[in-house]
This record gives structure tokens, sequence and C-alpha cells, in this order.
């Protein structure tokens, strides 16, 4: 059996130096998402945070590195047991028990290990809101979404929740919990900077919470196409310190009083 033909390490960095630094470019390229007021990347709550960390660190992090791994060595193969003139038959490696266990004992560890924190964090992430969370029931409708403070200080003289619509006001620190509903066809409701997104289904309703650590206005939209108007289901969600949201929420609550309120979800449905 003649020995596989040695490999010539020069010839092939030089030809895979120009696709390497391509390749690294189109990379840097799309990374600068600082500006984007939709950057799932920059977390500004709890929610989106672990939702961030449970992709990046325990998903997407370990398979780019079998992804380089996993290429580095198939490459090397290709080349260091390719077919030549003098060498017709490759070193053969077939029936190798090691090699064989490895490569199936290696990646079972691999995703027990990922699996771990991935199923604890599904879990946090998909519990019900908590029993003292600021409970908001979402409503989403063509073409806009309504939201009704349902926590009895937040009811009117006649026991009506605050409904405002398109901003949602929440204290920064506190858990927020939403229900959602739909009145038509399926939307979703996303805010990127705060939590991932979840269905609004009619007929259904689905619960999730989120929460922010910073004062401040995040942009959210409807993530669902739900018909030709679509683009116009945008919404914003203020963060403001507890002592601001509750100026805020009396002064709502003395608009509503006065007559001032929007139109309700059954005017926009007729």
């Amino acid at each position: 059996m003649m020995r596989p033909p040695r490999v010539n390490w020069a010839t092939l960095a030089r030809r895979l130096l120009p696709a390497l630094l391509l390749a690294t470019l189109l990379l840097l390229v799309g990374c600068d998402v600082s500006d984007l007021d939709q950057n799932t990347f920059a977390a500004e709550g709890e929610v989106a945070r672990k939702q961030r960390d449970l992709l990046i660190y325990w998903v997407l992090g370990p398979a780019t590195i079998i992804l380089i791994l996993v290429t580095a060595v198939v490459v090397y193969v290709l080349v260091r047991f390719r077919r030549t003139p003098e060498n017709d038959t490759p070193v053969q490696l077939h029936g190798n028990t090691r090699l064989e266990l490895a490569w199936t004992i290696a990646p079972a560890i691999l995703l027990l290990v990922i699996a771990v924190p991935v199923v604890i964090g599904i879990a946090d992430l998909g519990r019900a809101p908590a029993a003292d969370s600021l409970h908001v029931r979402v409503t989403g409708l063509q073409w806009r979404w309504q939201f009704e403070y349902t926590d009895p200080e937040y009811l009117d003289a006649e026991g009506q929740p605050l409904r405002v619509f398109d901003e949602l006001h929440i204290p920064v620190d506190r858990e927020i919990g939403l229900d959602l509903e739909s009145m038509d066809v399926i939307h979703s409701f996303w805010v990127p900077r705060l939590a991932g997104k979840q269905d609004v289904v009619p007929g259904r309703t689905n619960q999730m919470w989120l929460n922010a650590e910073s004062t401040g206005s995040f942009s959210g939209q409807c993530a669902e196409f739900c018909g030709l108007s679509h683009a116009d289901m945008l919404l914003t969600v203020v963060a403001q310190e507890p002592d601001e949201f509750e100026e805020w929420i009396q002064g709502e609550l003395v608009d509503a009083e006065l007559g001032a309120d929007e139109p309700s979800v059954a005017t926009y449905g007729e």
C-alpha cells in the first residue's frame, strides 16, 4: 500500500485565503445593526436577553464551532487522502471502532450539555405571568393594537379597564403579564428589544410576560401578514419610572372620564 501524498500547505493556504477574506468581509458588513430600533441583539428586557443568550451562547455558538471543525476536517481529508496517479486507492478507515464510537458518543454528550440550559430556559420563558405582575389585555385587529389595563386600580368609574391604542406604557423593573387576543385574523405581537414573537389568534387567549430594565421607547410591530394594511400595525412600548407611569395612568383615566378616549374595538370591528 502506497503512502498518501504529502499536503502542500502553502499552496492550500493561498487558494483558501481569498475565500476566507471574502467570507469575513461579508460577515462584518452584516453585523452593524446597532442603530436599528428593532434589534433583537440589543436586549433591554429579561425575556429578550434570555432568548438571545440561549440562541447565541448555547445553540448558535456551539453549532458554529462544530461547523468550523467539521469543515476543517473535511478539507484536510479531501486533500490528504485524495486520489493521485501514484495512489489510486487511499487508505480505508471502514470498521475503525474507536472512530465510530467517538463520532457517536461525542454528539450525544454535546446535545445533552446543550439541552439542559435550553429546556430550563424554555420552561422559564414559557411560564404564565406572575400573579403580582401588571396585567394588560392586548387585542389585535385590522389594523391596530388595543391595550387594556385590567388591574382593579386602573378601572374607571364605571368599572371598565383603561384603554389605549398602539402605545403601551409600562413601569420599568416590573413584570408585565400580557393576555393576547384577536378580533379578526391571526396577528403576531413582537417587540424585539423586550421579547420574542407571540401569535395572536382569534378565539384563543395566549399569554406572555416581559419587562423593561431601562426607560425608553421600544419599537414593535405585527410580525404576521394580516391584510392589505399590515404595515400599519406598528406599536411602541414606553418604559417609564414607576412614579411617571402612575402619573400617566391617572392622566389617561381623567381623559377617559371626560370622554377623550378613542373608540373601542367594537367600533373598529363594525
